[in-house]
């Protein structure tokens, strides 16, 4: 008898940022499984990935529309929760997959409900005392959580959001992207041809560290007359970032835009100054593309850079430390070379899409076994 291949349900609140590629890489490079995949058609202030949506159906995936907000207590999660439901009770997946905080919750609930096992990739922790608190309730009904980093893995254990035995590490992996015809970001912001740049692409969001690196950029520019500062991304600190640009006259913001990763060879430094990660994506890509990178020594953060070898890490909120890291890198090109040529080789040899993909599947493979297993001895 032929085995029945294995189908995985996964569930997004937002098709944005890290998730959206993570997710997009478990579809195209997991092919051992067949992907049912639930995103919102949009959400309000944030940039959806309409690339990553059309490469994942290119790949096969079922792709379904059904809208969520990030608040726990918004009343469209609710009815989110039952369309994931009746989804899940016609498509009979193996696994069920819930990616970061509101995905994660629906899923597990609906998992709860038809007996399918859960898995949750929390791509960073949320660490307030309500999320920690649903996480905590919501432990008993994961079957998996998988951390995307060694650090945050650790920190799940400390926080006490996952029995050990039930929490694996699964490294975020990159998936090699096209930098043809990119945009001249230079030219888009009206920065001069062949300026040192600094640049920054991310979600507008708390996380980010947005308002840090806008401190960083400040006392940068006074310091170095010829460089330049551009902040690419969208979200709910659009207002900062465009205030920001009206009071210092070499700091640009640009609107985010799919394929922004593509202007990242064009940095002469990168930074991402986050509070909290789980393995961020900007971060591989920049260092994909042997750029020089400055980031925060936060989980996530500090597994992808070796500090002093292929990037630098720096305290988080602490501008002014960042602020001469970045300046005496824009000063020394033989020192950024060394950085980003080590970058480039450290995602090749530890950090690709199929490895991460391969170990992903392995995992709902051995989750459907066991269910199997159970259903039998019934």
């Amino acid at each position: 008898m032929a085995t029945e291949r294995l189908r995985v349900l996964h569930v997004l609140e937002a098709l944005e940022g890290g998730t959206a590629r993570h997710v997009r890489d478990l579809v195209v490079c997991g092919t051992r499984a067949d992907h049912v995949v639930i995103i919102p058609a949009t959400r309000p202030g944030c940039l959806t990935d309409t690339e990553v949506a059309d490469e994942m159906r290119a790949a096969g995936a079922d792709v379904r529309i059904v809208d969520m907000r990030r608040s726990t207590l918004a009343s469209r999660n609710a009815v989110a929760l039952v369309k994931v439901w009746r989804i899940a009770r016609q498509v009979r997946p193996s696994v069920i997959h819930g990616h970061s905080s509101i995905g994660g919750v629906v899923a597990r609930l609906v998992g709860r409900m038809l007996g399918i096992p859960a898995v949750w990739t929390p791509n960073g922790v949320l660490v307030g005392r309500f999320p920690l608190m649903i996480e905590r309730g919501l432990s008993r009904w994961t079957a998996q959580t998988i951390a995307v980093s060694r650090t945050e893995a650790g920190l799940i254990g400390d926080l006490e959001l996952s029995p050990p035995d039930r929490v694996a590490t699964i490294p975020n992996g990159l998936a090699p992207f096209e930098i043809d015809d990119a945009p001249d970001v230079r030219a888009m912001a009206g920065i001069p041809a062949g300026a040192p740049l600094v640049g920054c692409v991310a979600r507008l969001v708390d996380q980010k560290g947005i308002d840090i690196f806008l401190e960083m950029v400040s006392t940068l520019i006074k310091e170095r007359p010829d460089a330049y500062a551009v902040l690419i991304g969208t979200g709910p600190l659009e207002a900062l970032a465009k205030e920001t640009a009206q009071r210092l006259d070499r700091f640009r913001w640009l609107e985010g835009f799919n394929g922004s990763r593509a202007v990242l060879p064009q940095f002469t430094v990168f930074v991402l100054l986050s509070r909290y990660e789980g393995a961020p994506y900007t971060v591989m890509e920049a260092m994909s593309q042997a750029c020089a990178c400055v980031v925060t020594d936060v989980v996530g953060s500090r597994d992808l850079i070796v500090d002093g070898e292929s990037g630098v890490l720096v305290p988080p909120e602490d501008p002014e430390t960042a602020a001469r890291v970045v300046g005496d890198l824009l000063a020394d090109a033989g020192r950024r070379s060394e950085l980003g040529t080590a970058a480039r080789r450290r995602v090749a040899e530890s950090f690709t899409a199929d490895g991460m993909a391969e170990e992903t599947v392995r995992l709902y493979e051995a989750l459907s076994s066991l269910q199997e297993t159970r259903r039998t001895r019934r």
